[in-house]
């Protein structure tokens, strides 16, 4: 159990930088008329809300890959808990951005680091490592939109307030558990920091193509919180009814992380992203479909959280595995960059739609975002997974624990 510990503690401090990051998921009618936004400046808040955290996951991903950088992984979550928090306390406009710009770098400070981290733990199970690791996001995922949805339903937007002391109590407390992991307790020998053109090998373009496949990937997951808050709006739900649909999709993929987490074996991980956009797409026409039933479409949230969002952590392996020299930037262009160009993507189709007064329709326009995704992942080399260096113990420790199949022994 104690090598496993960390990886606990981790998974936790990720649902608590993921709960927070998703504070704001079911308020978006709100914050629309707390601060008189119109298409454009709607539309600005949100790129605000999402290109901080992408981009910031850019930089922090490369200086990961020059030099380890532990003590993000408590300043992030401190940045991103305290942000966040005080959205609903923003005076106007501008301070609403300034806290979302700095509550989303918080958030992107923390995920490169982490993400590593969670890889070199359990090197030889690095998918399951990191679904174990993403299964504790998936949760704050979906915490934060009911969490949210609650306090704001009671409180109004300044409630927000009241989640803060708890989790700023539990952030150093489940640090302080991540540090004991042998990788920071008894770290490597200083190697040489890495040039951005080493880190990737000379494959500058299968990262480039792998930035755009895992962006298209990610188009309906950067909006299904916006579409599903704006349907429930026109439906004549509050934001707590708004939250806990939003908490349902999210929680199916902490379903899929769990399953992952079980089950996944080395060398899926191609194969899972061209087959994942591809089941996405017709759950995604009815999804879409004006006419669907009210109960059909929130049922269908779950397979479609399943398909979408609980398989992403095979995304993050094949990217780490591709570039081992690069794990750091790696982890960033599948759990930030790509994030933040899926959203610039949604942006216009959502508010197109929106401002078209049929939101559910806007998920139609994802659709063939989905099936580029596909394609292209077919292109895709085959990767084998390195052969770090590893004690015994902590292969066996992660076998038994996380109990992997027989092929996997």
């Amino acid at each position: 159990m104690s090598k496993l510990l960390p990886l606990i503690c981790l998974a936790l401090l990720h649902t608590l930088v993921d709960t927070c990051a998703l504070l704001v998921a079911p308020v978006w009618p709100e914050l629309e008329s707390t601060f008189n936004l119109g298409i454009v400046a709607l539309s600005v808040v949100f790129i605000v809300q999402s290109l901080p955290t992408s981009v910031s996951q850019g930089f922090f991903g490369y200086l990961r890959d020059r030099r380890s950088v532990p003590w993000l992984l408590l300043i992030g979550p401190l940045t991103a808990a305290i942000c966040l928090t005080m959205i609903g306390t923003a005076p106007n406009r501008i301070v609403l951005c300034v806290l979302l710009t700095v509550g989303g770098i918080g958030v992107g400070a923390f995920h490169p680091e982490a993400a590593v981290a969670a890889g070199q733990m359990f090197p030889e199970h690095r998918a399951r490592s990191l679904s174990v690791f993403m299964l504790g996001g998936s949760c704050g995922l979906a915490l934060g939109p009911i969490l949210s949805g609650a306090v704001v339903s009671q409180f109004g937007l300044t409630g927000l307030l009241y989640v803060l002391p708890p989790i700023i109590l539990l952030i150093p407390v489940l640090c302080w558990g991540v540090l004991r992991a042998d990788i920071f307790r008894n770290p490597p020998a200083k190697r040489h920091d890495a040039k951005f053109a080493e880190m990737f090998e000379g494959r500058v373009v299968w990262a480039i193509a792998l930035f755009l496949i895992c962006s298209f990937r990610l188009v309906p997951n950067m909006a299904m919180d916006k579409v599903v808050s704006f349907v429930m709006d026109q439906h004549g739900y509050d934001s707590l009814f708004t939250g806990f649909a939003q908490s349902l999709f999210l929680a199916s993929a902490s379903v899929g992380m769990f399953w992952m987490a079980l089950k996944f074996r080395p060398g899926w991980e191609r194969g899972f992203m061209v087959a994942c956009p591809i089941a996405g797409i017709p759950l995604l026409i009815v999804l879409g479909w004006q006419g669907c039933p009210f109960w059909l479409f929130v049922t269908l949230l779950v397979p479609t959280g399943l398909a979408l969002w609980g398989t992403t952590p095979a995304m993050v392996s094949y990217a780490q595995q591709l570039f081992p020299k690069g794990a750091g930037v790696a982890s960033a262009i599948t759990m930030g960059l790509a994030w933040g160009l899926g959203g610039l993507i949604q942006a216009p189709i959502t508010l197109f739609f929106r401002n078209s007064g049929i939101p559910q329709q806007a998920l139609w326009g994802f659709v063939p975002c989905l099936a580029v995704a596909a394609i292209g992942a077919t292109f895709l080399p085959k990767v084998t997974e390195s052969k770090e260096a590893e004690t015994p113990s902590a292969t066996q420790a992660i076998s038994s624990e996380v109990q992997p199949d027989p092929i996997d022994a």
